[in-house]
Formats: structure tokens, C-alpha cells, sequence
């Protein structure tokens, strides 16, 4: 196989039966979503775009840790290691949009372990990149069908965001944890140590896809990949 050297890296939670991922929704969405097993009713629109994120603290981070208006449901969706191979067959870093064609797109990552000093938000790693996958229409239908399992992580995101605030220092984190109304109860007993065995443990995984389309997505050394390190650490889309 090509190299990997100088290529950004898809990390995500794995296991033999496949692979995790992230997505935001409302609650209507997210309810129907958990009782079916599938995504579904009035609410989902297969036709829009929608970005599904295999790294916690990106959702996090897009999603204000599920306090954003129509994202404060968090939900981790597993799918096999065959759809999302198929999934990213059919993605490009350019084009996409809806129809069979999706997008990928390479995002500075986030540190689920620490947020930002300044901002209410998981901190940034500077040098490294989360990838984020794009879906609509015929490619979003084949995803949906194919998912294995959902589940609701709402509880252990505002956990997080609760940890995330305690590590704060000084105005900015009175200030914050009085915004959420956290209690001295949650402060004595919730630490990202605490909530380490509940988090999930995401590691470098290679898609079972063709050389060439790792390449096309810039997992393995080629015009993407060089593409992606000329343009330093602001957001990528070719």
C-alpha cells in the first residue's frame, strides 16, 4: 500500500462488527431515531446534507457539547466496516452535494480531553486533522439502511461539557458554570478522569477501501494529501 506519511488520519472507535459515528439532531429526530433504530418521520430530510463525524469531540464541538438549537441530541450511530467504505467510495474532497456523490472534508480536530481556554468549546489541535463525511440523498438512503445501531449519548455530552468548565479558570469559568446552572454536586464529582471509562477510545483506522480512493480522500500519499499540508491548519476543502 501507498504511504501514510504526511497524510491526515482517520481515527475513530472500531471494533470487528464495524465502525462509530457521530451526528447532532433535534429532538424529534433523535427519539425517532432511537425507538426505530433507523432514522426517520417528518422531520429527517434525506434531500440536505447531512455530516456524519466519527470523532466525539468533533460533534462536541459542532454541536456547543448538544446545546445548540436543533443539535441537542447527540446520538453514536455504528455501521460496518463495508458501509463506510462504500460511503467514502463515493465521496470526493470537491463536488459533492446531494444525489449519489458526497463530501468529504478534513477539519482541524478537537481534544476531547481539554477545552479551550477562552472559549466554550473542546480545544483545537493544531496539527492534526478529523475528517467529516458528508451525505445526501441516494448515499444518505444507503446509510440509513445499513446502520447497525443507535444510541443516545446526550447525558455523557453535557457531562463533558460540565468537565470541560471545571477545568476553566478564574471569571470565565464562574461566569460559564453559572450559564448552565451547574450545581456544587456535579463540581465535587464529575472530572474528565472520572468519565475516562465511559468515553470512547478512537484510534487510527484504515477504510476498506481501494488505494485509489484513499488517495482521491488524501489518506494515502498523493495530490490531496499535498494538497491538504499546503494549505497549513485552517479548514480544508478542495
Amino acid at each position: 500500500m501507498t504511504e501514510t506519511v504526511n497524510c491526515p488520519t482517520f481515527k475513530g472507535q472500531f471494533d470487528q462488527e464495524g465502525v462509530y459515528v457521530y451526528q447532532a439532531f433535534s429532538d424529534e429526530i433523535a427519539d425517532y431515531a432511537v425507538d426505530n433504530q433507523k432514522f426517520g418521520g417528518k422531520a429527517y430530510k434525506t434531500n440536505r446534507m447531512t455530516w456524519i463525524k466519527p470523532s466525539f469531540a468533533w460533534v462536541l464541538y459542532r454541536s456547543g457539547y448538544g446545546r445548540k438549537h436543533s443539535q441537542n441530541r447527540i446520538l453514536k450511530i455504528k455501521i460496518s466496516h463495508e458501509t463506510l467504505a462504500y460511503l467514502l467510495s463515493k465521496c470526493k474532497c470537491k463536488d459533492g452535494g446531494s444525489g449519489i456523490l458526497g463530501r468529504v472534508q478534513w477539519d482541524p480536530a478537537r481534544d476531547l480531553f481539554s477545552p479551550e481556554p477562552k472559549s466554550n468549546e473542546p480545544r483545537k489541535i493544531l496539527n492534526e486533522r478529523a475528517i467529516q463525511i458528508g451525505i445526501a440523498g441516494k448515499l444518505s438512503l444507503y446509510y440509513n439502511k445499513n446502520i447497525i445501531s443507535i444510541t443516545d449519548v446526550t447525558e455523557l455530552s453535557h457531562q463533558v461539557h460540565i468537565a470541560h468548565l471545571l477545568l476553566k479558570k478564574g471569571k470565565k469559568k464562574r461566569k460559564l458554570l453559572r450559564k448552565y446552572n451547574v450545581k456544587k454536586d456535579q463540581s465535587n464529582c464529575l472530572s474528565m478522569e472520572s468519565l475516562s471509562q465511559f468515553l470512547p477510545t478512537e484510534q487510527a483506522y484504515i477504510p476498506k477501501c481501494s488505494e485509489d480512493v484513499l488517495k482521491e480522500l488524501g489518506m494515502l500519499s498523493g495530490e490531496t494529501s499535498k494538497m491538504i499540508n499546503s494549505l497549513g491548519k485552517g479548514k480544508i476543502r478542495k
